[in-house]
């Protein structure tokens, strides 16, 4: 049986982390008899990630591989990522597995962890907040993790991938990402992804900052629960303390046979 040829993009500076490189080994073994992982001549790509990413979907046409497999080098996937390729290729065109980010959502103040899944709320692509479970499909996912068949791509136009900025400021008002999931978008495409994947993410960070907001986001989410939870208690406990007091009073306007008084 022939092996599916998946062309390797993996946009980077010259840095790759060593659970990716790990990561990647391990899915060479376990799927060498169904996938042939095909990677290009020269991995590294210099900043801006748009342009990486189009030279590399240049060289994906230009080779006889079925599909493209866009993993950042920060990414390490699941040890299971290809059987979206050997046992699901028929139920997708666009595919791929979410990864968490730290980031601040649009119109809020504080940075929260999200995962890469978007989907179209009147024309503004929102992140989930947590992982759901089964299979689905999606109107966007993050590039960082994602397949994209051939027959796709002979659908779009140049740039593939575009960062999109205000004249004046420069300010970024579109990733190459949400912009490439609103172009497939036009032409009906979904991505299919399996909860149950989700890559690993890793970053450089301070761990002090990072325990300092966990235990700051835990906080709030305590506060707040209590919050929405004290006055349904408050409301409950005066109900009851209603009946409690009805059935007082009625006990004491009950006038007793004069043997039992």
């Amino acid at each position: 049986m022939s092996r599916i040829k998946v062309y390797v993009g993996i946009p980077t500076t010259g840095n790759l982390y060593d659970s990716n490189t790990h990561a990647m080994r391990a899915l060479e073994k376990k799927y060498k008899d169904t996938v042939e992982l095909v990677y290009p001549d020269k991995l590294v790509r210099r900043i801006f990630h748009d342009y990486a990413r189009n030279s590399i979907v240049d060289e994906f046409m230009a080779s006889d591989c079925d599909i493209l497999w866009f993993l950042d080098s920060d990414i390490a996937p699941p040890e299971d990522i290809l059987d979206l390729v050997v046992e699901h290729s028929g139920q997708w065109k666009l595919a791929g597995a979410p990864y968490p980010v730290f980031m601040t959502p649009p119109g809020e103040k504080n940075p929260q962890v999200l995962f890469t899944v978007y989907n179209n709320h009147g024309g503004r692509f929102a992140p989930s907040k947590i992982p759901y479970k089964g299979q689905d499909y999606v109107d966007g996912l993050a590039t960082g993790c994602m397949f994209i068949k051939r027959e796709v791509i002979e659908k779009l136009e140049k740039p593939y991938f575009e960062f999109k900025y205000k004249e004046d400021s420069r300010v970024m008002t579109e990733g190459e990402d949400i912009g490439f999931c609103k172009k497939v978008a036009k032409l009906n495409y979904k991505f299919f992804i399996d909860y149950s994947m989700v890559c690993k993410h890793y970053k450089h960070v301070c761990l002090l900052e990072m325990n300092n907001y966990a235990i700051e986001y835990a906080n709030k989410s305590v506060l707040a629960y209590d919050a929405s939870i004290r006055p349904q208690i408050q409301a409950l406990a005066a109900q009851v303390q209603s009946k409690m007091d009805s059935t007082a009073r009625k006990k004491s306007n009950i006038i007793l046979p004069d043997d039992l008084r």
